[in-house]
Parts: C-alpha cells; sequence; structure tokens
C-alpha cells in the first residue's frame, strides 16, 4: 500500500465564509485553478481579470475552454493573496477591495 501525499491548500484561506460555486461560460482560452476573473458584461462570459474593477471570481479547477465550455467558479469565500493567481497588470489590493461587496476576501 503507498503512502498518501496531502498537498496543503494554498487557495482557501478558510474563516466563515462559505466557497459558493457557480458554473459559468468562459472566453475561449487556457485557464488555471485560483486564477482571477472578470465578467464581460455583454457576453455574460469570463476571462482573466486584467481590469479589477470587473473581478467577478475565483476559478475552481484547470480548464480549456474551445467554444462553449463552462467551469466552476468560486462566487464567495476567502483566499490566500499568493495563492491566486493574477495579470501582471492588476493590483492584488485593488482586487480585495472590489471583491468584498461581493464576498470574496483576500488575506
Amino acid at each position: 500500500m503507498g503512502k498518501e501525499t496531502i498537498t496543503p491548500e494554498n487557495l482557501k484561506a478558510g474563516g466563515v465564509v462559505p466557497y459558493l460555486v457557480e458554473p459559468m461560460g468562459f472566453i475561449a482560452g487556457t485557464y488555471t485553478r485560483g486564477m482571477l476573473l472578470e465578467l464581460d458584461p455583454a457576453t455574460l462570459k469570463l476571462s482573466k481579470c486584467t481590469n479589477e474593477t470587473k473581478f467577478f471570481g475565483v476559478l475552481s479547477e484547470d480548464v480549456v475552454v474551445a467554444t462553449t465550455e463552462t467551469a466552476m467558479v468560486y462566487v464567495s469565500g476567502m483566499f490566500y493573496k499568493n495563492g491566486v493567481i493574477k495579470e501582471d497588470a492588476t493590483d492584488i489590493e485593488k482586487i480585495r477591495i472590489h471583491g468584498i461587496p461581493k464576498n470574496i476576501y483576500m488575506r
């Protein structure tokens, strides 16, 4: 019998905020678990967050989107700042502030 390896959670920070997930559509591309996402209000599709004011949620699973695939997205919860994946152009403190009204917290 092999030894089970337990990887520590580096994304979810725990706390009393529930982790709620929703299936969402995406703009074509490759996405990684923990990636910060923004919502295009016209298409209602998600993409990598490049504008903090459009921050929507945190990706809960790796996904490659060609056309109409959906993936599960955390729409609430508490996450580690150093565990999420953000674009270089985004500021994690601005993301943190814009996440609070959505019940998405960064610590």
